[in-house]
């Protein structure tokens, strides 16, 4: 219980509920070609995600298959000096399956049933950052800060009872130590004689996906009005591997008898798995053959959570001495997260058989995600969502989708903006909008079709290192993304 306690109250926070409360939606590649813009037409596997509207616009069955590259290309910036790093994920972003039945002319005139499986969130990334730090700051600053403010006793640090993840290893390894002043008393710091410099590097390596899993139900009254229903599973798989070194640099030799730390090494392992249901509603309303508005709601996700930490630590000093953790401690614990409502408004104009528009507007409230304990890891969260409500904000997104016709082929474009989901209390002030631009085209053939599409996503976010940090990195990422779908009616 106190491991558990210990690592709750320094993971939970408003990076993870945004992680899994921010969706980046994949989908087949006609779907993605028009950036995920396709709440007022329907008729589309994915679109089903967006508004579950989508199936009652179907006339015929469709079975759909899809197959994605993603690459994602991340640069670190840090005191001046960028760093490159990629990762490449090989996935599949959509498989789905809608039947149709035909229904009473005068009223109903189609019912559909569907069930698909789609990619909402791709956890895949690595970056890496390193800079000189002249001004004697360290990441174990804020252990010693800690420590200092609750004073452990040190055989609790040693068998790492208390502060088991980051402070208890850095004393465990000699990083921290206790001193005495000049009055004698007690207190903790860092194990480091006049140093000049510090070179310091941070290492992240995440891999992961969030997916949902949904059945549909929808029908078609009088080709005026569709309606549909959703009942969707999420499922969370999250990795997170950081590392951070600090090298220490020295003026001058140690003098006899005199021991200096020259390295520190910390690396922390997180995996994160969890399972969710939403309920999802809206509408399509066709004025006349070319004008058409959409709306949809969809609930919060309330998820059931499960969490395994470690942390692992070497240090190493002047006289060849090397300091590891022989003790393997790893927290495992179990919360509940509920995602934000989601609300969603789309309007389309179709130009006969030339082609369509459609635009959504999406209201997301971040600030409503909210963590809860369970009733085997029992735990107080007011802290981590009164700091939710604090930093995050509600977010404004938007996506374009355009469609030509040249049969049997038919070119696409999109966009979608994501509207920054930080307040401007937000630590840093950070600015995490993102950009999604599209394209691909598909060939058509009676009931079969084969479509391909390219999208190029852009985000940029602040890494800051740790509490203290007199610098913080900046991170740009570029995700592209391109997806192959085959499908066939009947």
């Amino acid at each position: 219980m106190a491991l558990s306690l210990s690592l709750i109250a320094l993971g939970q926070n408003s990076t993870d509920a945004l992680r899994y409360s921010r969706m980046n939606y994949q989908g087949t590649a006609r779907f993605n070609a028009m950036g995920g813009s396709f709440g007022a037409l329907g008729g589309e596997m994915s679109s089903i995600l967006i508004n579950p509207a989508s199936i009652g616009v179907y006339r015929n069955s469709e079975f759909t298959f899809s197959t994605a590259l993603l690459t994602a290309d991340m640069d670190g910036n840090f005191t001046g000096r960028t760093i490159h790093d990629n990762a490449v994920n090989f996935n599949i972003p959509n498989i789905g399956f809608v039947n149709t039945y035909k229904g009473d002319a005068s009223s109903w005139k189609y019912y559909s049933f569907g069930v698909g499986h789609n990619r909402i969130n791709n956890f895949k990334g690595d970056y890496i950052f390193r800079g000189n730090n002249n001004s004697s700051s360290s990441f174990l600053d804020p252990y010693v800060i800690s420590l200092n403010d609750n004073f452990p006793n040190t055989d609790d640090l040693v068998n790492f009872d208390a502060f088991p993840f980051g402070p208890a290893q850095a004393f465990y390894t000699f990083a921290i130590d206790t001193f005495r002043n000049v009055n004698g008393e007690l207190f903790y710091d860092r194990w480091l004689l006049g140093e000049e410099d510090i070179d310091q590097n941070k290492e992240v390596e995440t891999r992961g996906r969030q997916t949902e899993t949904y059945a549909s139900f929808g029908g078609n009254y009088l080709d005026k009005l569709f309606l549909g229903a959703n009942i969707g599973v999420q499922t969370i798989n999250f990795e997170q591997e950081v590392t951070r070194v600090e090298k220490y640099n020295y003026a001058t030799p140690p003098p006899p008898g005199v021991v200096d730390i020259t390295e520190y090494r910390e690396q922390s392992t997180l995996n994160t798995s969890g399972m969710g249901f939403n309920f999802k509603f809206g509408f399509i309303y066709r004025f006349n053959h070319a004008f058409r508005l959409g709306g949809s709601i969809h609930s919060p996700t309330y998820f059931g959570m499960n969490e395994e930490y470690s942390v692992e630590s070497v240090s190493r000093f002047s006289d060849g001495n090397v300091y590891v953790t022989d003790q393997d401690v790893i927290s495992e614990y179990d919360y509940t997260l509920r995602t934000p409502l989601r609300l969603n408004a789309s309007m389309a104009y179709v130009l006969g058989r030339a082609a369509l528009f459609n635009v959504d507007y999406e209201y997301v409230n971040y600030s409503d995600a909210s963590f809860d304990d369970s009733k085997y890891d029992p735990y107080d969260f007011s802290y981590a969502n009164e700091e939710i409500g604090r930093v995050l904000a509600p977010t404004h997104n938007l996506r374009f989708g355009s469609e030509m016709r040249f049969d049997p082929f038919v070119a696409r474009l999109g966009f979608r903006y994501e509207g920054n989901p930080y307040s401007n209390k937000a630590f840093f002030n950070p600015d995490e909008n993102r950009k999604t631009y599209s394209l691909g085209g598909g060939f058509r053939v009676k009931n079969f079709n084969i479509d391909l599409s390219y999208a190029m996503s852009q985000m940029d976010f602040i890494d800051p290192f740790y509490e203290t940090s007199p610098n913080q990195a900046n991170i740009s990422r570029t995700d592209h993304l391109v997806t192959a779908t085959v499908g066939w009616k009947w």
